[in-house]
């Protein structure tokens, strides 16, 4: 499959829609990982894509600035993007799905940005950007390689959700050398603390970055999990 190699480093920040007909369906926002360098836009982008849009839900592609980043200029344009997916008259509800840095974009977008998500799915996600577990790559790229303890604190995903944070499915492998699993293991304390509903599954091994590659077979359970998770959130959404 060929695709537009500008969407693996994009300089400004769009999306891309695939609608799999004129029915009002719920809707996924794909953020491709990559470690806001570049974006992983087949495997964790296309190839998820395929998946979802078999399994009934319209999606999308978030492909995020990766290149001379301003984290403000960063925030407003996924808000506007957040603020156009929900006007859309076939998109019901919003779910958004990340890997690794494009799961710290999802949980960026179910915390500080408004309109939020229905639900977050992160699958290895960057969480922390401060120590014991800070991820060093991801927030300098992001926030820059100076960035204070504050500014980062301000995007540790640890310390910024809140009550009004969306319900979360959050899947890792304990074996993750690349983002450790305290990363997802922080995030649930920190859910658990604000009564977020979440769900949470540790695999016992599995390098990172593993997408739906079926390198280990038992990790391709993930799938209808998150699939079940999505039945009941909407089911949930519905009554209320």
């Amino acid at each position: 499959m060929k695709i537009d190699h500008t969407l693996e480093k994009p300089i400004h920040t769009s999306y891309t829609l695939h609608l799999i007909d004129e029915t009002r369906r719920p809707f996924i926002l794909i953020c491709p990982g990559g470690g806001y360098t570049h974006l992983a836009y087949e495997k964790e982008g296309l190839a998820i894509q395929m998946w979802l849009n078999e399994a009934g839900y319209h999606t999308g592609i978030l492909a995020y600035q990766v290149q001379h980043i301003h984290y403000k200029t960063f925030l407003s344009d996924i808000e506007k993007i957040m603020s156009e997916l929900r006007t859309h008259p076939v998109l019901d509800q919003i779910f958004v799905l990340g890997f690794s840095a494009g799961a710290h974009v999802a949980g960026l977008i179910g915390s500080k940005i408004s309109p939020r998500p229905d639900g977050l799915l992160l699958a290895y996600p960057v969480v922390s950007f401060v120590e014991p577990f800070s991820h060093r790559g991801s927030w300098q790229n992001l926030l820059g390689e100076t960035a204070s303890f504050e500014l980062r604190s301000q995007f540790s995903l640890e310390k910024i959700v809140d009550t009004k944070t969306p319900p979360c499915f959050i899947w890792h492998t304990i074996t993750d050398q690349a983002v450790p699993v305290e990363n997802s293991l922080c995030l649930l304390t920190a859910l658990k603390a604000k009564q977020v509903p979440v769900e949470c599954h540790l695999f016992p091994e599995g390098r990172h970055g593993l997408g739906i590659l079926p390198e280990v077979p038992h990790l391709l359970q993930w799938q209808g999990l998150a699939e079940n998770w999505l039945k009941e959130r909407q089911s949930q959404n519905e009554r209320y």
